[in-house]
């Protein structure tokens, strides 16, 4: 037996008073059948129909739509769900919006557009069999999407003019820190996405177009009022808020694909345009780092990234000011160099370097802490550094003057300062050398002072001396330290070396005798290592003499291929006197020790017989005895009224109204000529110039003369050679036929075998 058909006019009557009239009842005035039980928690939306009601209404639909032609209604249904929908619209929603604007437009726009999605919702519950096989079959727009159509042909593109308006309006008014219904706002914008159905067209279109242009107009408008009225500091720090009001702006009620194009407009706005004006302050970044601003600076530096190319200019102020105020430093240095009368004087004052090393220390601070130890201005703090650092400032460099303050810091007689002080003096130190283009020169200054420490036991700990070797190592290579390297390990060895000598001598007939009856030691230093000394041969007591002897015995049977220079400058000695019936050990070198053995009674001797007596030139000397009679310690009285020279024809005798407190007396040596002379130090700068040459040239084979000078100055790092010096070198490599000119291009070098 078939079921009954359903006649179209008969069931629709029937969808229509049981179902859209109830529904669109309750969208009107809020009305529920009392029939229709609800669920007792009130959060939960009212329940419209029951599920009895339901049921009767989706089995009208499926019976309609399953009848065999010519009583298929399908395509009537899915006609009429619009229609009814279009008549309701037209009946009730654009009335209620006719003439209205701003805040109650948008009110009545989200309630119309609310009851409009139970509309569709329940309507696409009756119609769901339709939905399911008619819409597929026939290929047409889901009951879903021609719900959400309507809406939009029929309401939205009525209002959606002065819907943008109002929103704008509302936005501004929130901008000006009124307080406005966020809700409301979000519930008009997420219609906007709905009616996209699954993509933001109708967002982008009818809301983000406006929105962003609208919004770069109020900023632009806001950029020039803050201009006029505000400092720099304060205009970031508004530009700052206003960036921040806006991404929580998006996160309040934007869709989230705005928050970069936003972003990018307010910047436009606030920065990227104004950015000329604002950095032209009086309050700007110069007067930041002049009151050390440091909150404002990082706002500087984390808005200003923001924009494209926005922090070059910033960096440029910046290393303009750390210049400027190097330069001031030096130029102060410069003037007070002329009234320093002794070398002692010029390179034993810290408060220049240590001035250099707190500048550094403090901008240095602004880049980590400021500026996010940004690349860029980190290139600036360097660039700015070279500068300054590598200014002439007269007679002593800034090798010597850095040299110098490390020698102070490392000697026992320096500073007292713990070793974490030594230890952040001497990172900060490298630092600041770092800078420096004569790091060549700084080498050999610190490579003579490094010697005197070492050798005179002046070094305050071993541990800071290899400490500071491990910085310049890793700031400039195995290379640049070799030497140093070589200097500390020679000592160690040489320790070694003299435990073995003793024990040689204990194991001699005549034991320690052997050596004349003196305490010996010796400390044997590898030459390539050490600066340059000169040696000059002098007539040795026959006690000392005996003593080398034995050592040179011992050495030759440890080893055929290396040859004893002795140093005898070096050399120390420790000498018994008695002067004025009281007894004093002088520490002396070798030299000293000589003349003063020539004093072992009460006796008198002229310069020529204790020259005579030593071997020593004339000049030599003049010095040595300048340190016994007319120095802190007169060890001698010598005749003549000259108290600051030594006469040619000036004789000598003890002096027997010594007075010293101490039994030890240290007594210095005649201070040396340094062994860092420029000459040696240009010398090795060519040899340097001519091997790099030749490394490139022989990878190369053909290269221009500007490639050439540009590939140089890249593979030279311990200094800088004027480019007039390398073609000096290229002219003398082609003398010396490493090189040739091409004979087609005089301006191209090739590289002969």
């Amino acid at each position: 037996m078939s079921a009954a058909i359903v006649p179209l006019e008969d069931g629709w009557e029937k969808i229509r008073n049981e179902g859209i009239k109830v529904l669109e009842d309750f969208l009107d005035t809020g009305r529920i059948r009392s029939t229709v039980p609800q669920n007792p928690d009130p959060k939960r939306p009212p329940t419209v129909f029951s599920k009895s009601n339901y049921a009767t209404l989706y089995t009208t639909v499926y019976n309609m739509c399953t009848q065999r032609a010519p009583n298929n209604w399908s395509e009537q249904l899915y006609r009429r769900y619009g229609e009814a929908m279009s008549d309701y619209v037209a009946r009730q929603v654009l009335p209620a919006l006719q003439g209205q604007t701003d805040i109650p437009l948008l009110k009545e726009l989200l309630k119309r557009w609310s009851n409009h999605k139970i509309y569709v919702k329940w309507m696409d519950r009756f119609f769901t069999y339709l939905d399911r096989y008619y819409v597929k079959l026939q290929s047409v727009e889901s009951l879903h999407s021609r719900g959400y159509s309507i809406f939009n042909q029929l309401v939205f593109d009525e209002c959606k003019r002065d819907t943008r308006n109002a929103l704008l309006k509302v936005i501004n008014q929130e901008r000006q820190g009124e307080h406005i219904d966020q809700d409301l706002v979000k519930g008009i914008i997420q219609m906007f996405i709905d009616l996209g159905l699954g993509n933001t067209n109708v967002y982008n279109s009818e809301f983000e177009e406006a929105f962003l242009p609208a919004t770069s107009d109020y900023f632009v408008r806001q950029a020039s009022g803050w201009l006029m009225e505000d400092s720099f500091p304060e205009y970031l720090r508004k530009a700052e808020a206003a960036m921040h009001a806006e991404e929580q702006r998006v996160t309040n009620y934007l869709h989230r694909s705005t928050q970069p194009r936003l972003k990018h407009v307010v910047i436009q706005a606030l920065l990227a345009q104004p950015q000329s004006q604002l950095l032209e302050k009086e309050t700007a970044v110069v007067y930041l780092l002049e009151n050390d601003k440091r909150e404002d600076l990082a706002r500087m530096h984390r808005i200003f990234s923001l924009v494209d190319n926005g922090l070059q200019p910033i960096a440029q102020t910046f290393r303009q000011y750390v210049t400027d105020r190097g330069n001031k430093i030096v130029d102060e240095r410069v003037e007070q160099a002329k009234t320093m009368a002794s070398k002692s004087e010029a390179l034993g004052d810290p408060s220049f370097i240590q001035t250099l090393l707190d500048l550094h220390d403090r901008f240095k601070g602004i880049v980590l802490e400021c500026f996010a130890q940004d690349s860029l201005f980190q290139k600036s703090l360097k660039e700015a550094f070279e500068v300054f650092i590598n200014r002439d400032i007269g007679k002593y460099s800034f090798a010597a003057l850095m040299s110098s303050f490390c020698d102070r810091i490392l000697k026992k007689s320096g500073e007292r300062l713990s070793d974490n002080q030594v230890e952040e003096l001497l990172t900060k130190m490298v630092e600041l050398f770092s800078f420096l283009s004569d790091k060549d020169l700084f080498a050999e200054i610190y490579r003579n002072q490094l010697s005197k420490r070492l050798l005179y036991e002046t070094s305050a700990s071993e541990d800071a001396e290899k400490s500071m070797i491990a910085k310049l190592k890793m700031k400039c290579g195995a290379q640049f330290t070799s030497k140093l390297e070589g200097m500390i390990n020679d000592l160690s060895l040489a320790g070694d070396l003299i435990k073995e000598f003793r024990e040689h001598c204990d194991h001699l007939d005549e034991g320690r005798s052997a050596l004349g009856g003196i305490d010996f030691s010796v400390t044997v230093l590898t030459t390539g290592f050490w600066p340059s000394y000169q040696v000059q041969d002098a007539n040795l007591h026959p006690q000392m003499q005996k003593a080398i002897q034995v050592f040179h015995n011992f050495y030759n049977m440890r080893t055929q291929h290396r040859r004893l220079q002795w140093i005898h400058s070096l050399g120390q000695a420790s000498i018994q006197g008695k002067l004025n019936n009281r007894r004093h050990d002088l520490i002396v070198n070798s030299y000293q020790a000589l003349i003063l053995l020539l004093f072992t009674k009460d006796e008198s001797h002229d310069l020529a017989f204790i020259q005579n007596a030593t071997g020593l030139d004339q000049q030599l000397t003049k010095k040595l005895m300048m340190t016994l009679t007319i120095s802190k310690y007169k060890i001698l009285t010598k005749s003549g009224g000259d108290t600051k020279a030594i006469e040619d024809d000036a004789t000598f005798t003890p002096n027997d109204s010594f007075q010293c407190p101490h039994r030890k007396i240290k007594i210095p040596p005649p201070t040396t000529e340094e062994t860092h002379n420029k000459e040696r130090v240009e010398e090795d700068r060519s040899i340097a110039i001519e091997a790099a040459i030749v490394r490139i040239m022989k990878m190369r084979r053909t290269l221009s003369h500007q490639q050439l000078v540009t590939e140089v100055l890249t593979q030279l790092s311990t200094f800088k050679p004027n480019p007039k010096l390398i073609k000096q070198r290229i002219e003398h490599l082609i003398d010396r036929e490493y090189l040739e000119r091409d004979p087609n291009q005089a301006s191209t070098y090739r590289y002969l075998a």
